[in-house]
């Protein structure tokens, strides 16, 4: 985390001081002239990698309220500088503070513009943390640093004036529903409680009234809260000078307790107040500032390279987790397949043992093994040609122009190597084979298949659409049956061109009968 450097300007001078753990450390006054000027420009030259934070102490800081439409986004954005530009003629250092909204005839929200009004004692020291680089976190009043110490020391009340006694002069800053509504700087002798105390009930008074011409609060109002922060020893002086005001209620908090309360460690024994608003800045920062983005410009690049070194931090974090993850899974898994291995190979070691105590066989075991498996695969994949026949049989009754001469039956787990040998020139008549099961080598399906050799009865060889009929129809028939599938036809037109034509045409006409062969098959069920 980078250290931190508080810069406490007044009129007069600047004092800076460095703050870490909860201990403020002074680091050295300047004055307001040139030579204040360079010496907090050779102090900004031996810190250039720290955060500061400016706190103006002034009288000429302005605060007004004003109700804007409700709006959002750019065009927010675009009303607030309208006002800002017709309310300031100095824009370089102005904050506008929402106070919520109001639900009336229409919504609006209610703003608190603030400025200082006299900018120019504030350049010389801006101009050098803006021309050092410096990261200027931001410009803040004590103003907008009271509420947050009102939170911090537990103020409950709902409206109350905070009076503080800084280096500057007595502050007295006007509080509603935690936020700030107006704040004013005046002068006392903090040396003097007398004086002081005074200084507090009179200016006190003043601004009550002012609050209430302001409709601020209402004329009938219950008796106003006035919380002081001054030492103990102060304490009988503020109730003499307070005397029975029944319009401020006086409420006094010894300082040094609400240091101790903040958590402030150490501070130079010089300052007052300011160490207590200083404090808080540090730890917790307000909501709003005064700098703009071009004195911020150096903070913001800080702000944006931290980040992107904090997301490369986490990203490779979680790389990193998810690497270690995985490789507690891998290391898992590494140890269960070694556990795995060596248990297979107990078994193992337990099945050999038990094998060599079984009595010999005269043939060795893998050949067992592949009979039974053969058995195994005859007792599954014998059938019998009677229920393919029968349908066979069924799609002749419906063609009785057909008479069979042959049938040659068999099995196989491709139906089509008949089809593709008749296409070679491979019709070698065969007997009717007993049948048979196929080896079953991989798993697949098995078919019958039945290659029919029939002629047609009446038709002339010669007339060729009513034996294409025939054909045809009986064909139709075979694929009516379910589960039969008819591979190839060879109709008498195949068989009359594969023969050499001689002798006379009308003799051959008249003898020879149409024949043809049609190939069946059916997928056998598991």
């Amino acid at each position: 985390m980078a250290d931190k450097r508080l810069l406490y300007v007044t009129a007069r001078s600047l004092k800076a001081y460095s703050w870490k753990a909860g201990r403020l450390h002074s680091d050295g006054t300047f004055d307001s002239d040139d030579a204040g000027v360079t010496g907090f420009a050779r102090y900004l030259g031996t810190s250039p990698k720290v955060l500061y934070y400016v706190v103006p102490d002034v009288a000429e800081e302005d605060f007004f309220q004003e109700n804007i439409p409700y709006v959002r986004g750019k065009d927010r954005k675009t009303l607030l500088g309208r006002k800002i530009a017709q309310r300031y003629r100095d824009t370089s250092l102005v904050l506008a503070l929402s106070l919520g909204t109001e639900q009336g005839a229409r919504r609006e929200d209610r703003i608190l513009f603030s400025s200082f009004t006299n900018t120019q004692q504030f350049q010389p020291w801006l101009s050098v943390l803006r021309t050092n680089e410096s990261r200027l976190v931001g410009v803040y009043s004590p103003a907008l640093i009271a509420p947050v110490v009102a939170k911090r020391l537990k103020l409950t009340a709902t409206r109350f004036i905070l009076v503080t006694h800084q280096s500057a002069g007595m502050r007295q800053t006007y509080i509603e529903n935690g936020k700030i509504r107006f704040s004013r700087l005046g002068r006392a002798d903090a040396a003097d409680p007398r004086a002081a105390a005074e200084a507090c009930a009179a200016e006190s008074n003043r601004i009550l009234q002012y609050l209430i011409n302001l409709r601020i609060l209402p004329r009938e109002t219950a008796a106003l809260d006035v919380m002081a922060l001054a030492p103990t020893t102060h304490w009988e002086a503020f109730r003499a000078a307070w005397g029975n005001n029944v319009r401020l209620k006086l409420d006094l908090i010894d300082v040094d307790s609400a240091c101790r309360t903040l958590g402030l460690r150490s501070a130079p024994p010089d300052m007052l107040a300011e160490r207590l608003f200083l404090h808080v800045l540090a730890g917790t920062q307000p909501a709003g500032q005064f700098a703009g983005h071009s004195l911020r410009r150096f903070y913001n690049l800080w702000r944006a390279r931290v980040a992107l070194l904090a997301g490369g931090t986490a990203i490779f974090a979680i790389l990193l987790l998810v690497s270690g993850l995985r490789f507690l899974d891998v290391s898992k898994t590494t140890g269960d397949t070694a556990a795995d291995r060596q248990q297979a190979a107990t078994v193992a070691g337990q099945y050999d043992r038990l094998q060599a105590r079984f009595p010999k066989t005269p043939v060795p075991r893998e050949a067992l093994n592949a009979a039974v498996e053969s058995a195994d695969a005859i007792v599954r994949q014998t059938v019998f040609p009677d229920r393919f026949f029968a349908e066979i049989s069924q799609a002749l009754s419906a063609t009785p122009q057909i008479e069979f001469d042959k049938i040659e039956w068999d099995i196989s787990n491709d139906p089509r190597s008949r089809v593709r040998a008749a296409a070679v020139g491979s019709k070698s008549a065969k007997a009717p084979a007993a049948p048979k099961a196929a080896a079953k080598t991989g798993g697949g399906a098995y078919f019958e298949v039945a290659v029919i050799s029939a002629r047609i009865k009446a038709v002339k060889a010669s007339d060729y659409r009513s034996i294409k009929i025939v054909v045809d129809r009986f064909v139709q028939e075979l694929r009516r049956r379910p589960g039969l599938e008819v591979l190839d036809t060879r109709t008498p037109f195949d068989t009359i061109t594969e023969k050499a034509v001689a002798g006379d045409a009308s003799a051959r006409e008249s003898d020879e009968v149409p024949q043809f062969t049609v190939t069946v098959t059916r997928r056998i069920s598991a």
